[in-house]
């Protein structure tokens, strides 16, 4: 997540509003699953001014969070086998919360065939006994493309990029980095698609980047956000 010119912030419509969430949802969802106490075992009804004490999230240290999301990534097999996950896809334990009472979160980003899959996170949610209690996942959709081959070129999502960027003031003639062949599963259909950054700085003069989704088949462009770079 270069050196940058862009002056001005993407506008959003409703459409991308919707799909941003569903990108970082999974997350939020992670964190309230943890205040609220949702993955507790038995659900009680709660008492107003009174806080489950088995669903407050403990303190990790850095060693201890790293144990845990290391535990999580060498059971990744078995987890999307239990989760019955398709063949070509495969999880990637990327955050962790653990409970008072023992019930850790883990969130997992999910690729297929090698790929990463934008908005295709989880979270499962996993009791002290090793029982899976809930799972939360950023697209209900089964993720599946007819063909992993793009039928445009890897040139042609980078010139669209630079064109959406320079329509908002950039004046960076390439993009950060090559184009990435991604899944974009999103907008709920999941489509073989190209990722292409390309860096500006927002009004304040903070340091982003635009990340520009387009269809690997039709050309077409699907979403487009700005990152903050840190």
């Amino acid at each position: 997540m270069s050196s940058m010119s862009s002056h001005r912030r993407t506008s959003h419509t409703a459409r991308r509003r919707v799909a941003a969430v569903a990108l970082v949802g999974v997350s939020a969802l992670l964190a309230a699953a943890v205040q609220s106490g949702a993955a507790s075992a038995a659900p009680q009804k709660p008492v107003p001014g009174r806080i489950d004490p088995g669903a407050v999230a403990l303190r990790l240290t850095p060693s201890q969070r790293a144990e845990l999301i290391r535990d999580a990534d060498a059971a990744k097999a078995t987890t999307a086998k239990d989760l019955g996950l398709g063949a070509k896809e495969s999880l990637v334990a990327r955050d962790v919360i653990k409970d008072a009472d023992g019930t850790v979160h883990t969130r997992y980003e999910r690729t297929y065939g090698g790929l990463p899959v934008l908005g295709g996170d989880l979270v499962v949610d996993t009791a002290k006994s090793g029982r899976t209690e809930r799972v939360i996942k950023a697209t209900g959709a089964a993720i599946k493309v007819a063909s992993l081959t793009p039928a445009v070129a890897a040139g042609t999502a980078e010139r669209q990029a630079l064109s959406a960027a320079k329509a908002d003031g950039s004046k960076k003639t390439d993009a950060d980095r090559a184009p990435r062949k991604v899944i974009w599963a999103a907008n709920g259909r999941p489509t073989l698609a190209y990722e292409t950054v390309v860096g500006g700085f927002q009004d304040d003069g903070t340091p982003n980047q635009l990340h520009v989704i387009t269809d690997a088949t039709t050309g077409n462009e699907l979403y487009r956000y700005q990152g903050i770079e840190t």
